[in-house]
C-alpha cells in the first residue's frame, strides 16, 4: 500500500473529527434536549388544553355564528374565483337550450373611469365600439349604467341587455 503524504492525513483527520463530532451530536447531546423540551411541551400542553376545554365549557354560540356555521356548509352556485373562459364555457352550457343572443351576454359590471365606459359582459370588460368574444358578429354599441345596446352586424339588430346585479 501506499504511503499517505502530509495533505491527505489532514483530511482525513479533519473528516475523523466531523464524524465523532456527528455521533456525539445524534446520539448523546440532541436525546438529552429532546427529552427537556418534551417536559416543557407536556406541562404547556396540558395547561393549554385545560384552558381550552374550560373555555368551551363557558362559551354559548350565538345566533351569527350559528348563522356563519350554516353558510360556510353550504355549497357554492357559482364561484367567484372562475376564470374569463371557463366562465364563458359554464354561461354557454347554462344557455345552450335557448338560441337567442340574450341569454348567452350577461351585462354584469360597469366601470366608468371619466372617459371612457367599460361593461363587464360574461366576464370580459368591453368598451363602446369593441367587438364581442363570445358571439361573432356583433359589435358592444353603447354602455350606461343600466344597460349595454349590442349591435349585430350580420341582421343589423339591437339588442338591449339590462345589467344583473
Amino acid at each position: 500500500m501506499k504511503k499517505l503524504d502530509k495533505r491527505q492525513m489532514i483530511i482525513l483527520a479533519v473528516a475523523a473529527l466531523c464524524a465523532l463530532y456527528a455521533a456525539y451530536e445524534f446520539l448523546i447531546a440532541r436525546p438529552a434536549a429532546d427529552k427537556a423540551k418534551q417536559q416543557v411541551a407536556t406541562v404547556a400542553e396540558s395547561f393549554d388544553i385545560n384552558t381550552l376545554t374550560g373555555d368551551m365549557a363557558v362559551y354559548k354560540p350565538s345566533g351569527v355564528d350559528l348563522y356563519i356555521e350554516e353558510k360556510a356548509e353550504m355549497e357554492w352556485g357559482k364561484s367567484p374565483f372562475w376564470e374569463k373562459t371557463a366562465y364563458q364555457e359554464f354561461v354557454g352550457r347554462e344557455a345552450s337550450g335557448i338560441e337567442t343572443a340574450a341569454v348567452k351576454i350577461i351585462y354584469s359590471g360597469y366601470i366608468d373611469s371619466g372617459r371612457k365606459k367599460i361593461a363587464v359582459l360574461n366576464g370580459a370588460e368591453y368598451g363602446a365600439g369593441e367587438p364581442l368574444e363570445m358571439l361573432e358578429g356583433y359589435i358592444l354599441k353603447s354602455v350606461t349604467t343600466d344597460k349595454v345596446v349590442v349591435y349585430n352586424r350580420k341582421t343589423g339588430a339591437e339588442l338591449e341587455v339590462p345589467i344583473q346585479e
